[in-house]
């Protein structure tokens, strides 16, 4: 196998230049996916209330290349302490049912504990001196797009990303799961500035299980969040500040008086 190829399989042990190679691949193919793509081929409806200024996506774009870099560093930190034996980290098939059950767990678990680090560290990104220095790149665009979702400052990549290596030590999680699931990780954060709703569900596994149990023409439980969430938050930065769910914002006073509002009227207007 030579070119491009060589360089994003194996799925993990493979370095630093495999691992941003798999991470360049999937962000770029999923914002031109979320972008472009699907709104050719489906009726989507835009949620955003400016018109995005001319240059945004290619400023997005090219400022997502350096936190894409952090975050292959932070697997490579994750592979060599698979290295070392530090951590929680294994390897091997998976063959029973019993283990099938335990990864599911621990999606679930990596939810709720990415969520979690999101929120906090968002807010601390929030404070003035974090704010004017760093965060602020990120809120350039008022009028986000896929290509927003990495689109911040190398030293907020650092913190937003630490998780994915401190996550190590929690409980064992196999080295397969580790790399797909903060792969697909991308896909929340391009997906909550994608303009329209991807609603009924953040892709989760409890996320999915609502859309099994509602269907796809309800709008999701008040508990999860949608893209009408984060692109709140570009509008309004003092709230909303999760990823995957709402409880941080509801329980510290975060989430925007009108959000619910909003939400239930954009999918009683738009879901048929």
């Amino acid at each position: 196998m030579s070119g491009a190829l060589a360089y994003i399989l194996p799925l993990y042990n493979g370095g630093f230049f495999t691992a941003y190679a798999q991470l360049c691949v999937f962000y770029y193919l999923a914002a031109l996916l979320i972008h472009s793509i699907i709104p050719t081929v489906m009726t989507v409806h835009s949620i955003q209330m400016e018109k995005r200024p001319e240059g945004a996506i290619q400023r997005d774009a090219l400022y997502s290349l350096g936190p894409l870099a952090i975050k292959a560093v932070m697997w490579t930190c994750v592979e060599w302490m698979h290295s070392k034996g530090f951590g929680q980290l294994y390897e091997g098939t998976v063959s029973s049912v019993g283990h099938v059950l335990y990864i599911l767990m621990v999606i679930v678990l990596l939810d709720y504990l990415h969520d979690t680090w999101f929120y906090f560290t968002h807010r601390l990104l929030h404070w003035r001196p974090l704010y004017r220095y760093v965060h602020c790149i990120h809120h350039r665009s008022h009028t986000p797009s896929a290509y927003t979702g990495y689109s911040f400052h190398l030293a907020e990549a650092v913190l937003v990303f630490l998780n994915e290596v401190l996550v190590c030590f929690v409980f064992p999680i196999h080295m397969g799961v580790h790399r797909v699931y903060h792969l697909l990780t991308t896909i929340i954060h391009e997906g909550g500035h994608a303009g329209y709703e991807i609603a009924p569900f953040i892709p989760t596994v409890v996320g999915l299980a609502s859309l099994v149990l509602r269907g796809p023409k309800r709008a999701p439980p008040p508990a999860f969040n949608t893209v009408q969430h984060h692109d709140m938050h570009h509008r309004y930065p003092t709230k909303h500040f999760s990823l995957y769910f709402t409880h941080w914002d509801r329980w510290l006073g975060t989430l925007h008086p009108k959000y619910d509002d909003v939400v239930g009227k954009h999918f009683k207007e738009r879901i048929r």
